[in-house]
């Protein structure tokens, strides 16, 4: 495999995995930190990053070296709010899976003289689209009645089900494109029914949030878009009359959105949790309570609301230090400034939105990882159109 393809590869693996090891497909607890699959892909990603053939950084905008200095920010402060948590063993647990974050968008940085953002992000997708059709597969293999939500090896339906919504994005994306008309369409139907059959709301939100984003980026034509729902309602349509799966698709919505959401205003203790948040907030409202701080003082590990963790453990700096970091990247959505990027716009603001219902931090990696390498991406030059032929196999050498 190409050093581009590696470190491809490693990025798209590490967005994917999270604290997944082996030791789930045995229902076993997970393996020491340092055995864990995403400690390995970032060191494999920092090696290329950093190895001596690589060429130094160089060559960056202004409002690219800014977004990566505000992400690099929080991320650094919420490290460093370690020195005053209240329990030093969760704390640094969270730290380190900060710290490889921090590395991953370092690695990306590094890499754009040899790598540039354009390039990692197809090759990114390329290995996504494979990881999550394998998914897919398995999860379709599976049986749900509409009553069970859909998860596959050992992960949670939530995370399965962000990770069908940005399959989703993908094939909404191609279409978008013009790209091969009828592959972009089963996926979609496809990834589209797996998000209503992990249950996952805040997958369902994320979806919905990054198609609209998608649209507004790649400047739909109000006609297309009519004949995109009208083609979209009538697929719906054929595939909840006439598939068993469409209609559990659709006990499953009825189930979690319009029964529990609606009906009876569940809220899976959401609310509870947020409460919690600003109570612990409160307690230290300028630097906040400290890494793990939520989970000493609240009911659960982590508030299930990436701003309200950013408050009560690292509070109002780290609040403030969230709002830069995402300051660049929502510019960069506002300003449509092409549509090369239109996916990782879109990808970043449909995870920007679930990170408000579901996860802690690292669950949020995506949001930052894909709102850098969309400002990496806002340059403003033509672009060829997505999986156009491949520019790198090879590091470039050092001129001598």
């Amino acid at each position: 495999m190409s050093p581009t393809k590696l470190a491809c590869w490693s990025l798209a693996l590490f967005l994917v995995v999270g604290r997944w090891s082996f030791a789930r497909l045995a229902g076993g607890e997970g393996e020491q930190f340092v055995l864990e699959p995403r400690v390995w892909l970032i060191v494999m990603l920092c090696g290329l990053a950093f190895a001596p053939i690589a060429m130094p950084s160089a060559g960056l905008s202004p409002r690219q070296r800014n977004a990566g200095i505000a992400l690099l920010g929080f991320v650094g402060y919420l490290m460093l709010t370690v020195a005053w948590a209240p329990d030093l063993t969760l704390a640094w647990n969270k730290s380190m899976e900060l710290a490889l974050v921090a590395m991953a968008l370092l690695a990306m940085i590094r890499l754009m003289p040899v790598l540039p953002a354009r390039a990692l992000a197809d090759g990114m997708w390329r290995a996504l689209v494979v990881v999550f059709a394998i998914f897919a597969v398995f999860a379709m293999l599976g049986t749900s009645d509409g009553s069970t939500r859909i998860a596959v090896l050992g992960g949670g339906p939530n995370v399965f089900g962000r990770n069908m919504a940005l399959l989703a994005l993908f094939c909404v994306d191609a279409l978008l494109r013009g790209r091969a008309r009828a592959l972009p369409i089963v996926g979609l139907g496809v990834a589209a029914l797996l998000v209503l059959l992990s249950g996952s709301r805040g997958a369902m939100l994320a979806s919905t949030i990054g198609t609209l984003v998608l649209l507004w980026v790649h400047r739909v034509r109000p006609s297309k878009l009519l004949w995109l729902a009208l083609g979209g309602a009538v697929l719906v349509t054929l595939v909840v009359i006439f598939t068993q799966v469409g209609q559990h698709a659709l006990a499953m919505f009825n189930e979690r959105v319009i029964k529990l959401t609606f009906e009876q205003e569940y809220d899976s203790g959401r609310s509870t949790l947020h409460d919690q948040a600003m109570a612990v907030g409160w307690s230290a409202p300028i630097y906040g309570d400290g890494l793990g701080g939520f989970s000493t003082h609240g009911t659960f590990d982590y508030p299930h609301n990436i701003v309200l963790e950013a408050w009560s453990e690292a509070g109002l700096v780290g609040v403030v230090l969230l709002a830069a970091a995402m300051a660049l990247p929502l510019h960069t959505l506002l300003r449509r400034r092409g549509s090369h990027h239109a996916l990782e716009i879109a990808a970043f603001a449909a995870l920007l939105a679930s990170a408000q219902f579901s996860g802690d931090f690292f669950d949020s990696r995506g949001v930052m990882l894909f709102g850098l390498l969309a400002v990496l991406q806002d340059t403003g030059s033509s672009v060829r159109s997505r999986f156009g032929t491949p520019r790198w196999t090879t590091w470039p050498q050092r001129s001598t």
